[in-house]
């Protein structure tokens, strides 16, 4: 690792220090945990901080506020509250992405270029992840349960599904390689390798787990992208028989009329 990353690294370290020891020092906060790739024990030297900070009854009125679902602002009080660690340079709020009656506010900040996702929740709404790093916890937050595993009837769906929905975008995948529009190509060629990772997964009824970097090898000519198109058209044809198996709904091969796309690749 070079030394700014490793310095890099080690601000974040530092910084997560003193967020625990001002936090844990503050009545309006009674539990935090990391969640994500740090949570996980799988980081990297510049993965983000997924903080989830428990915030009292008493102070949970004003610090969970949600005037508005998403912004570029957050309010007053979180924005006090973040601010001591550092000036943002960068706030998105999106609470969407918040659990029930919290609060979700992205923030990087300027000196130190760390990301932080602050996520406020209620104590009376507060349940730790099964899989979580606990900071701190001064009332014993109770944990979730683990995830119910898939039933084969969800999974044969969901493979179903994504099936169809590979076929369709990798029509229009084929439409762009014809324009060629390689940035379009290029981002979709990842996404339907996904697709295509995630029919076998539910074909093996496996527990979906988290998957750092990208699948595809950049395919920068048309021979190359039309090339992926036919490697991941076979991966997924050979599955397509498995999900079938399985009491789903495949169609016949749609191949040929993808391949009929693709010689129009070669018609200029």
């Amino acid at each position: 690792m070079s030394n700014p990353l490793k310095a890099y690294s080690a601000a974040r370290e530092t910084l997560l220090t003193e967020i625990i020891e001002t936090l844990s020092g503050d009545d309006r906060f009674v539990a935090a945990w990391l969640t994500g790739s740090v949570g996980r024990n799988d980081a990297d030297a510049v993965s983000d901080l997924d903080l989830t900070v428990v915030v009292s009854d008493q102070s949970s009125e004003t610090l969970c506020a949600r005037p508005w679902q998403t912004s570029a602002q957050t309010t007053k009080e979180r924005l006090e509250l973040i601010g001591k660690f550092d000036q943002p340079a960068v706030i998105h709020e999106n609470n969407y992405n918040a659990p029930e009656g919290g609060t979700f506010t992205f923030a990087l900040y300027a000196k130190s270029a760390l990301m932080i996702d602050w996520i406020l929740v209620p104590r009376a709404k507060a349940q730790r992840p099964s899989q979580a790093q606990v900071l701190f916890d001064k009332v014993g937050i109770p944990a979730g349960p683990l995830p119910e595993p898939e039933s084969l009837e969800q999974r044969t769906k969901n493979a179903s599904d994504t099936i169809a929905f590979f076929w369709m975008m990798t029509a229009i995948t084929a439409k762009h390689i014809v324009r060629g529009d390689g940035v379009f190509v290029q981002c979709w060629l990842e996404e339907l390798n996904r697709m295509v990772r995630e029919v076998e997964r539910l074909t093996k009824g496996e527990a979906w787990h988290y998957r750092r970097g990208s699948l595809t090898t950049m395919a920068v000519t048309r021979e190359d992208q039309i090339g992926v198109i036919y490697q991941l058209g076979e991966r997924i044809l050979n599955l397509m028989p498995e999900v079938a198996k399985m009491g789903g709904y495949v169609s016949s091969s749609p191949m040929p009329t993808i391949e009929t796309l693709l010689k129009l690749a070669d018609r200029e």
